[in-house]
């Protein structure tokens, strides 16, 4: 006998008749969204979609960026820009829109969401057409980008430090290492063997043995001697704030706290026996990392020179002009 569904009809009037609730998760979470699909900007969460059919949903065909708005400028514009240029180019999409265009659009919706103190997030997409892996499906690329609150590390973990593993998951290729794309499905897995094996995070390593990046985040040490060392950019992204922080550790050079900042392939081994260990990304900032594979580093407490870095990375993103794009609030 065939039995009868009970699931509910859904009309558009079902969906939006209500305001969200007080406990709606998304509720003071999700400040704006522009979508080139609705054509505008949408302040309510519940509109804040992507189309199934868009291939940077069912495929993962997208490229992407996440700025970090401090109050009330975006820090690094134009870097991020740039690397999100780079990463179109590699994965043969083209830019909906010009980028100037599209950084006046970052910023307007910024605008609209009102907050200071956010992440902002941009995608470009392969486009709608279909659920083929076919890029020629898509006749048009989309533009996606949402204003969020911030989600910094919790306060424990920058006041104790991170534990963290060498995942299995491999590092990524040279290539994929540089187009920031939409597929994180091996950066989630870093991410999952962490949590089960009870610790804060992971670290991949490439086929020789050295240090490439974590989950989303680079990774970096202070040696013995006080170096700051980071990998090459052979298997990890030429992350934005990674170079920044090396821009500002030559500072400490001059001031006597390091001696010297290098890029350079770092075994794991050598980084069992590193003074401090750091990993370094737009929303974290610097985080001090205490265990790595069960080894503690500097006696398994937080650094002097990573909470100096953090500190520098904070002033400039307060006080660097050069590097902030103020917001055109209307007030």
């Amino acid at each position: 006998m065939k039995t009868r569904s009970h699931l509910p009809r859904l009309t558009a009037h079902d969906l939006f008749k209500g305001k969200l609730s007080p406990d709606d998760r998304r509720s003071g979470r999700y400040f704006a969204m522009y979508s080139s699909v609705l054509g505008g900007i949408v302040t309510d969460p519940r509109l804040m979609t992507v189309p199934l059919e868009d291939h940077i949903v069912h495929r993962g065909d997208g490229v992407f960026e996440t700025l970090a708005l401090h109050h009330g400028k975006v820090y690094q514009l134009g870097p991020h820009m740039n690397r999100l240029a780079r990463s179109a180019e590699m994965a043969s999409i083209e830019f909906p829109a010009p980028e100037r265009e599209i950084q006046d659009i970052l910023l307007e919706t910024a605008a609209v969401g009102r907050a200071r103190e956010a992440a902002v997030r941009v995608f470009i997409s392969r486009g709608t057409g279909g659920f083929s892996v076919d890029p020629k499906e898509c006749s048009q690329s989309h533009l996606y980008v949402i204003v969020t609150a911030p989600a910094p590390p919790s306060a424990a973990l920058q006041l104790h430090g991170m534990k963290v593993i060498t995942t299995q998951v491999p590092a990524p290729n040279e290539e994929v290492a540089q187009m920031k794309s939409c597929n994180y499905m091996s950066n989630a897995l870093m991410e999952l063997e962490a949590h089960r094996k009870g610790v804060d995070s992971a670290v991949a390593v490439d086929e020789d043995g050295f240090l490439a990046e974590g989950s989303n985040k680079n990774v970096a040490i202070i040696t013995p001697a006080k170096e700051f060392k980071a990998p090459t950019f052979r298997h990890s992204l030429q992350g934005t704030t990674l170079r920044r922080v090396m821009e500002l550790a030559r500072n400490l050079v001059q001031e006597g706290i390091l001696t010297d900042v290098v890029q350079s392939n770092i075994p794991r081994e050598e980084a069992y026996g590193a003074a401090e260990m750091m990993f370094l990304g737009t929303t974290l900032k610097a985080l001090p990392i205490v265990e790595f594979d069960g080894h503690p580093i500097g006696g398994g407490q937080p650094g002097e020179v990573v909470a100096q870095l953090h500190k520098e990375l904070e002033r400039d993103m307060r006080e660097n002009d050069s590097l902030l794009t103020p917001v055109p609030y209307d007030n």
